[in-house]
């Protein structure tokens, strides 16, 4: 049996053309799976983030303002309290709602972030908010 007739029901390629396209493929992986390796390890943001660039004054405002407007006086007050919450904000029901956050800005100080809710029922009547810094 010569050679010809024993790669007749195989595919017409040379056995250095499939060692050269399973190392190209190969390689190709490797560079598909490297970028995307790479450009998965930004790491999600969270939700107070927006907030802790602004500052301790700048971020008692912007909360109140986004709060203010999507939970206006006469809203219930759960949804509030659970967006506080995911913000990371410890809530506590005393006569209202008071929601405190402890975190740490530029240059290592410590802030602490306060949103006051009071309420009438399961209402909500107002909203404070209020940050100190503290060395």
């Amino acid at each position: 049996m010569s050679e010809t007739e024993a790669t007749a029901g195989a595919l017409p390629v040379q056995r250095s053309t499939l060692l050269r396209a399973a190392l190209l493929g190969g390689a190709i992986l490797a560079m598909v799976a490297a970028a995307a390796w790479l450009g998965g390890q930004e790491e999600a943001a969270s939700p107070i983030e927006r907030f802790q660039r602004l500052g301790p004054a700048g971020a008692a405002a912007a909360l109140k303002a986004e709060l203010v407007r999507d939970f206006p006086p006469g809203t219930p007050v759960t949804p509030l309290v659970q967006r506080l919450q995911g913000l990371g904000l410890n809530c506590t029901q005393r006569v209202g709602w008071d929601c405190a956050l402890a975190f740490r800005a530029e240059g290592q100080r410590s802030v602490l972030l306060r949103a006051t809710v009071a309420v009438a029922g399961e209402r909500i009547l107002n909203i404070e908010t209020a940050a100190e810094s503290r060395s």
